[in-house]
């Protein structure tokens, strides 16, 4: 995989699952709740478990692993190393992520805004 490909899979990755914990009822896009409804802060540990679940892709793309289940898991070897991050780094990165999420949030925000009555 080169990197141009790398980096195009983890942006779309990254889209996808930053929006996912707002654009559906499901818990994690699977299990159906009783509620019908997902409370706020189950939406933000959604969001939280995507993003890490991004991180660990980013890091084993870092490592020049391929796109398996063995090298996302870590069961394989990767010909790669590791360059040094500093607090700047990580800062950008959930900044980022917090953005991409930006469209799943808005449009959660006027469906709520719709399907309230209006006070008279």
């Amino acid at each position: 995989m080169t990197s141009q490909s790398a980096v195009f899979t983890l942006l779309v990755v990254a889209l996808v699952l930053a929006n996912l914990p707002w654009i559906n009822e499901r818990l994690f896009a699977v299990i159906r709740l009783r509620s019908g409804s997902k409370p706020f802060w189950v939406r933000l540990l959604e969001w939280g478990v995507g993003f890490g679940l991004v991180a660990l892709l980013a890091w084993r793309l870092e490592l020049g692993c391929q796109l398996s289940l063995g090298a996302f898991l870590g069961l394989s070897e990767c010909p790669g190393e590791l360059h040094p991050k500093s607090w700047e780094f990580y800062t950008v990165v959930v900044v980022l992520y917090a953005v991409f999420a930006l469209p799943g949030f808005l449009n959660r925000a006027e469906q709520r805004r719709q399907r309230r009555p209006r006070q008279a």
